[in-house]
């Protein structure tokens, strides 16, 4: 990570987001690289830029800031602020995993120590980039929706069991896009949602069909998925599913996409 900071805000409500542009314009340290009006806008960015820090509104429409942070692919993993209009109280779950939050309206004092945490953060490498802490938040704050993998056969089957509270939700493995691992968590993403349980990869990887290949050290794809493949320098690829949905294939898993390209 460079000293400047690569930094991407993504917030709904326009006149929020144009004063928190305006307050962080003045800081030598930071670069805005864009700004998104939507969680969608939010992927789309990442995908193409480098980011270091996201300022992340948490109430969005279609795909709300958790989302996002599930969502997101990354071998060095931005550091997060969330934005909210939330209590303190129902984010005490973030303070430990995020670098921050941030309590709207903004307060411009409330910023700078916000970013006295970020530059710290950076010179420490304290949890940095840890997508499993900032997950295992969402995990926290989303008690009663977060479910675990249930227990079943392990030989290949059509449905996933995801088991949530008394009730147990059965997705259809031929509609999963791609999963990737938050430390105990799995994110399991379908047609633009997100499920999100507690599991491993190596628990996960023994329910699912010879569609899926490991792509990567955290990431599982649906090879039925995949639509385009460019290849990158230094062996790596990039995949292109449905959906907008694109996923990057590490040089040490180049063989899994092998037979895509012959």
């Amino acid at each position: 990570m460079s000293d400047r900071l690569q930094t991407l805000l993504v917030d709904d409500e326009p006149l929020a987001l144009d004063y928190l542009r305006s307050l962080l314009s003045a800081e030598s340290d930071i670069d805005i690289v864009a700004t998104c009006r939507n969680g969608k806008e939010a992927l789309d960015s990442f995908r193409t830029t480098s980011i270091d820090l996201i300022f992340l509104d948490v109430h969005m429409p279609v795909i709300n800031g958790l989302e996002v942070v599930a969502q997101l692919q990354a071998d060095v993993f931005p550091m997060i602020v969330f934005v909210t209009a939330f209590d303190k109280f129902a984010l005490e779950a973030f303070e430990l995993n995020a670098v921050d939050y941030l309590l709207k309206p903004l307060d411009p004092a409330r910023l700078q120590l916000t970013l006295e945490r970020v530059r710290q953060r950076q010179l420490t490498e304290t949890l940095l980039h840890d997508k499993s802490a900032v997950v295992n938040a969402m995990g926290h704050m989303q008690a009663g929706r977060v479910g675990n993998l249930s227990e079943g056969p392990t030989t290949e089957t059509k449905k996933l069991p995801i088991k949530d509270g008394s009730e147990t939700h059965l997705v259809d493995i031929k509609d999963i896009d791609w999963i990737d691992a938050a430390g105990d968590y799995m994110c399991v993403h379908v047609a633009g949602e997100t499920h999100i349980l507690r599991s491993t990869m190596k628990e996960l990887e023994r329910r699912l069909s010879g569609q899926f290949a490991r792509i990567h050290r955290s990431t599982i794809a649906n090879m039925d998925k995949v639509q385009r493949v460019v290849s990158l320098p230094k062996g790596e690829s990039r995949l292109y599913l449905s959906g907008d949905v694109t996923l990057k294939v590490s040089r040490n898993y180049r063989e899994a996409i092998r037979h895509l390209l012959t």
